[in-house]
């Protein structure tokens, strides 16, 4: 994984309170093919984290803190990924670091349980 993604999944796991660490599901370790002879790595790690009594304003909020952490740190909101989504239950946002080559997605999502599920997703441009 990035140590963007790492990072961020620490200061996340800090600021909604999870009660467990992240789990990574792709550890961003192999490099994948893409074409002419180029390969790009992908990552992914989730965790559980307690939702608020209103669960559709805490997603709203959880997830407003990945781009303003990510700022400081070059990422801007990806534009190719298309705009910030968010319905009731779901609310997704995606960064792009152009120097780094890197793109993050986090989807926080409210199953109706007293938990919202938090999925960090990366990869890499095609080098």
């Amino acid at each position: 994984m990035s140590k963007d993604s790492i990072w961020l999944l620490s200061t996340m796991q800090t600021s909604l309170k999870a009660p467990d660490r992240y789990t990574v599901t792709d550890d961003g370790s192999t490099d994948r093919a893409c074409g002419n002879g180029k390969h790009k790595r992908t990552f992914s790690a989730h965790m559980k984290v307690p939702a608020s009594p209103n669960a559709h304003t805490a997603l709203i909020l959880d997830a407003g803190h990945v781009s303003g952490s990510l700022s400081s740190r070059g990422y801007g909101l990806d534009t190719e990924a298309g705009k910030v989504r968010k319905s009731d239950n779901k609310y997704v946002e995606a960064v792009f670091n152009k120097k780094a080559h890197t793109r993050i997605t986090v989807t926080l999502t409210a199953d109706g349980t007293p938990t919202l599920n938090y999925v960090l997703t990366g990869t890499t441009d095609c080098l």
